[in-house]
């Protein structure tokens, strides 16, 4: 009875090893019949395994390198989706674990003899049970965190693999463990500190991933911000953004610096787009955004698509003798270059009065009529 239940013991901790492996792996393809051959192999891992140690009487520790811990690596590294340090992290953990869980039934059963052993048997199954019952939610976690490539799983793999190692030579060297059991004591401290490294691993994961989730998210409102701010043709801030900015400086004033508020039309646009078409006249809206952007590159400088052919420049903390040289720079190039720029272009700029009510709004409507008296001027 007593070679029976250690038996039992036994086999139960190699078949907890690989169905816990089984829930923490992330299969390569997932369905039935792959199912089906994972679950297949580990049953010939422990068949095997039983073969070697009960009938052929291998020593336990050479039949669970030779039948179990290599032939699990390699049949689960073929399943696996991963083949990189998250497999691998993956395996020792769990073969680490298995290890720890192995010494503390035999030191339990060295200590109680047959009866211990039964007791133990039984609780064997019930934790067992327990985990794969109430476990699912938190291995389900776990293999969410195996998404994450830029988590630290090499660091953590090469830790993981000198425990397994240390682990394994500690319980094996230089006489098996169950023959020198008054190191059982020193052999259960380094096991706690080896799961305490596990905890903290995965802490350190599940904030990186968190962290990661984070940086998904800045992204996606960073894209969310370009479709709603941004315009898409020319790359200009739009009409939305011009709206909170102007806004924005109605609330604060500014500080009571000056504001300038230039305004620019393109000549001719409509005749470009009917004679040439849409792609040169959208060709003709990039180039003269460029220029633009080029004129009024300064921080102090923002430039905004507010309308079809319309642009809108609002300046702060500039001068009128500021704005007239960089209008002046922009005629020189439009009127340099009528091959990018096939059209000219109608410019008017006015200043905020802050004793004025919707101040900025005031001030754009006069320089849109200085910018349409340009228009006129030219015709």
């Amino acid at each position: 009875m007593a070679g029976l239940s250690t038996v039992l013991i036994d086999l139960f901790v190699i078949f907890f090893d690989l169905m816990v492996f089984t829930k923490m792996i992330v299969l390569k393809n997932e369905g039935r019949k792959w199912r089906f051959v994972m679950y297949t192999g580990c049953m010939i891992i422990i068949s095997c395994y039983f073969l070697a140690t009960y009938v052929y009487l291998w020593p336990s520790a050479v039949a669970s390198v030779v039948f179990m811990s290599i032939p699990s690596l390699i049949f689960f590294f073929v399943l696996s989706k991963y083949k990189d340090a998250r497999f691998f992290l993956t395996f020792c953990f769990v073969d680490s674990v298995t290890l720890i869980f192995a010494f503390l039934a035999r030191y339990v059963g060295i200590l109680t003899g047959n009866t211990g052993r039964i007791i133990l048997l039984f609780v064997l199954f019930v934790v067992l049970l327990m985990i794969f019952m109430i476990g699912e939610p938190y291995f389900g976690r776990y293999r969410t965190l195996l998404e994450y490539v830029d988590a630290g799983w090499r660091a953590m793999m090469i830790c993981s693999i000198l425990i397994y190692f240390a682990l394994v030579f500690f319980a094996a060297y230089p006489k098996p463990m169950v023959e020198r059991i008054e190191y059982a004591p020193t052999y259960l401290v380094f096991s706690a500190v080896v799961l305490s490294c596990y905890s903290v691993f995965i802490t350190s994961a599940v904030k990186t991933s968190k962290i990661y989730e984070q940086s998904k998210q800045l992204q996606k409102e960073k894209k969310w911000h370009r479709m709603a701010y941004i315009d898409a043709l020319t790359g200009c801030f739009n009409r939305m953004a011009y709206m909170e900015k102007i806004n924005e400086i109605e609330r604060e004033r500014m500080k009571n610096m000056p504001i300038g508020v230039l305004v620019f039309d393109l000549d001719r646009f409509k005749e470009i787009n009917d004679t040439m078409g849409h792609n040169v006249g959208d060709h003709v809206l990039k180039a003269m955004a460029a220029l633009l952007n080029e004129i009024f590159q300064e921080d102090n400088y923002s430039l905004y698509r507010i309308g079809g052919d319309e642009f809108a420049v609002l300046a702060v903390n500039a001068t009128e003798q500021q704005l007239l040289c960089r209008l002046q720079l922009l005629r020189c190039k439009t009127d340099a270059d009528k091959i990018t720029l096939p059209c000219s272009l109608s410019a008017g700029y006015s200043f905020v009065d802050p004793k004025e009510n919707n101040a900025v709004e005031q001030a754009f409507i006069r320089a849109d009529r200085m910018m349409y008296s340009d228009k006129h001027s030219r015709k």
